[in-house]
């Protein structure tokens, strides 16, 4: 059975998060970590990863790990770079001596394997090399995709226009994920964004973390605490016919706050 913690705390209680689904951090010798950095936009926005949920992140496996990374993307508006600067994120990769790498400038891999929306794609070989992914999503809605979660922000280390993917845009999610999958998932809630997400939203305050090692299972659980019926997003049904997660509510249990005490209706644009 799949566990996702739910915590209300209105800073990233990353510890109290992970202890309640039972996860300790291992020995690793590169830990990747993918914040939301899609536009250079203040986290406070609700568009972009709390950079004190980042700074927690950071602390936990510097302690157990030989490297640790932040990565991102070339957004539609930003590069990455700028985005990284902009919010922050370049700061405190400097204040904990952790690089940044701009996957769209990374070296790219050609993936061997069948997929359904990536033809021959090339990923990034920072994706590919770190023995440990933590993935940090913001509490969103998505103009394209109902929602922008964990399984949305995954889709983000591709390097080039994304927006090619568009069309087949679920399908083009569920290959990144089948490519490789996130090893944990911590969803900043605090400061979500609702309407005309990913970027041109209205900030929503909620003072939650959710945490899970299985990210499909989380962004079910995170759709019911905002109110959207899952079974209304492509990208999730279809990480669910792939087997990429779990996706039935009955299978997945849910630790530390109940949704219905904590649930708060997103307005989809």
């Amino acid at each position: 059975m799949a566990e996702v913690s739910i915590v209300r705390s209105a800073r990233p209680d990353v510890k109290k998060a992970l202890s309640l689904i039972g996860f300790t951090p291992g020995e690793y010798d590169l830990v990747a970590i993918k914040p939301n950095i899609c536009a250079a936009m203040p986290y406070y926005t609700g568009a972009t990863t709390d950079l004190r949920l980042l700074e927690e992140v950071i602390k936990m496996f510097q302690a157990c790990s030989t490297e640790v990374v932040v990565m991102e993307s070339d957004g539609f508006t930003d590069s990455a770079d700028t985005a990284a600067e902009k919010t922050g994120v370049l700061e405190v990769c400097s204040y904990f001596d952790v690089p940044f790498v701009n996957l769209s400038a990374d070296i790219q891999i050609p993936v061997k394997r069948e997929l359904r929306a990536l033809k021959n794609p090339k990923v990034p070989r920072t994706f590919l090399k770190a023995d440990f992914i933590v993935n940090l999503p913001v509490m969103k809605t998505h103009i394209l995709s109902i929602v922008s979660l964990g399984m949305k922000n995954m889709f983000g280390i591709l390097p080039g226009p994304r927006s090619t993917y568009h069309s087949k845009l679920s399908d083009a999610i569920c290959d990144v994920l089948t490519i490789r999958k996130p090893d944990l998932t911590i969803l900043d809630g605090i400061i979500g964004m609702e309407g005309e997400g990913p970027i041109q939203g209205s900030p929503k305050k909620m003072d939650l973390l959710l945490a899970s090692t299985d990210v499909l299972a989380l962004d079910v659980t995170a759709c019911r605490v905002m109110r959207i019926n899952p079974v209304h997003v492509d990208h999730i049904q279809k990480a669910a016919y792939y087997g990429l997660g779990e996706d039935n509510p009955t299978k997945i249990q849910v630790k530390g706050e109940r949704i219905e005490d904590v649930w708060s209706k997103f307005t989809v644009s």
